[in-house]
């Protein structure tokens, strides 16, 4: 089940925040997630990631998207952070660019087989409306929730 936490529609930049349980640990889920290069392979709206720069620990640190649209793409690149401690993955655009997104998703035990993920996500796209109520259902982190959680249930 995925719960809404919170949208602020019609607003720049649109928030919005989801949690849901996971069947799997937390430390599983977290590295699951923390593999951006996979996002593809389970988040259809993203079409190709590409490794720009790796941390020490070899974890991607800058990773280049695509994202398909109606007419087009567009191109956009991620910072990653990430706190194993605590597993938790935050991301950010740079500074300079046009497309302005951040957002952090946070697994925390339940058990040994089953975690809470909370994830968040703030975009400032120039087509956010057209995304959100076209193609995102009006919530963009619970698509992205739902189908990371069907994605760990392919793998498991």
């Amino acid at each position: 089940m995925v719960t809404a936490l919170a949208f602020a529609p019609n607003a720049a930049p649109l928030t919005s925040e989801v949690s849901t349980t996971l069947t799997v640990s937390a430390g599983a889920a977290y590295e699951v997630f923390a593999d951006a290069v996979e996002i593809p392979r389970w988040l259809p709206l993203v079409q190709t990631a590409r490794i720009l720069g790796r941390r020490e620990d070899g974890r991607p640190q800058r990773v280049a998207f695509t994202r398909k649209l109606e007419r087009g793409s567009l191109g956009y690149t991620l910072q990653y952070d990430y706190a194993p401690s605590t597993y938790a993955i935050t991301w950010t655009t740079p500074s300079t660019s046009n497309v302005v997104m951040s957002g952090e998703a946070r697994f925390v035990p339940l058990s040994p087989r089953a975690c809470l993920m909370l994830y968040r996500l703030v975009l400032d796209l120039p087509i956010v409306d057209d995304i959100v109520s076209h193609e995102l259902d009006g919530h963009p982190a619970s698509l992205v929730v739902s189908e990371f959680r069907e994605h760990l249930r392919r793998l498991c």
